[in-house]
């Protein structure tokens, strides 16, 4: 477009040149200026068309390279956008080792908190081995350890105390046996000897009790059976004249002791 203005123009300014052959004869027709000047002839206006589109073409051209050194100085400082860097997403601040130092602690920490209950439960399991494993070596050893030695004790305490009543107060011997029974033998004895109370309590008789002697018949982590020798001493109002200083019995008694904990429960009581 702009050649052809130029080419337009360019036809315009040649038209309104004088000196054409009917203007010099409709003049005064002896100026020697105007006889010199002669007019364009059509391969000068053709050279001249020519030189103004070389012009105009080398001129969008110089634009155009420029357009296109701007566009490539730009993509190569900014660098072309991916696909995925023009998906929205959320941007992580921290600087790249800073997450992978903190994955690896993160990585680290559970990794030792695992081996921390598996070194916990193994501790459980062996000392909780070695608890059972204890007691079955107490259990197993002669009468002479303490572990047999106790349970001698214990069995000839408590026959004492079942064999120690007052005819007027049965129920502090109900108290006494309940705090060395289990539940199950102190109801069962309890309730055994209720016929027996009540002969007792028409004749009155006090009892005393004591054992001097004790002997293991078996022994084991939960269990003991032991045989003991049961002394009493019964005073009988109607007969303190004729025995003063009471009627002596002596009996064997053989006591079952359940382990409850650390300490030893009567389970069974039988005389023999």
């Amino acid at each position: 477009m702009e050649a052809l203005n130029v080419a337009v123009a360019t036809l315009v300014a040649m038209a309104k040149r004088p000196g054409s052959s009917d203007s010099a004869n409709d003049g005064a027709g002896n100026d020697p200026t105007d006889a010199d000047m002669t007019s364009p002839t059509s391969d000068d206006f053709l050279a001249e068309n020519r030189a103004n589109r070389a012009k105009a073409r080398d001129e969008a051209a110089a634009k155009e390279a420029k357009a296109q050194a701007k566009l490539a100085k730009r993509d190569k400082t900014t660098g072309a956008d991916t696909e995925d860097d023009r998906r929205p997403r959320k941007i992580d601040s921290r600087p790249k080792t800073s997450r992978v130092r903190s994955s690896r602690v993160v990585t680290g920490l559970l990794v030792g908190l695992c081996v921390a209950v598996i070194a916990l439960a193994a501790l459980a399991g062996f000392f909780g081995y070695r608890y059972y494993e204890t007691r079955d070596e107490l259990a197993a050893q002669s009468a002479s350890s303490q572990y047999g030695k106790d349970a001698m004790d214990t069995a000839r305490r408590y026959a004492a105390t079942i064999g120690t009543y007052d005819p007027d107060n049965y129920a502090d011997l109900d108290r006494r046996i309940r705090g060395i029974s289990t539940p199950s033998f102190a109801d069962s004895y309890i309730t055994s000897s209720q016929d027996a109370r009540k002969g007792n309590t028409n004749a009155r008789g006090a009892s005393k009790a004591e054992s001097k002697y004790a002997g293991l018949e078996s022994l084991s982590a939960t269990k003991a059976v032991v045989l003991v020798t049961l002394d009493q001493v019964v005073k009988v109002p109607d007969l303190q004249s004729a025995e003063p200083n009471g009627i002596p019995y002596q009996s064997r008694v053989k006591i079952t002791l359940k382990r409850d904990g650390d300490r030893w429960l009567i389970s069974d009581l039988e005389t023999v």
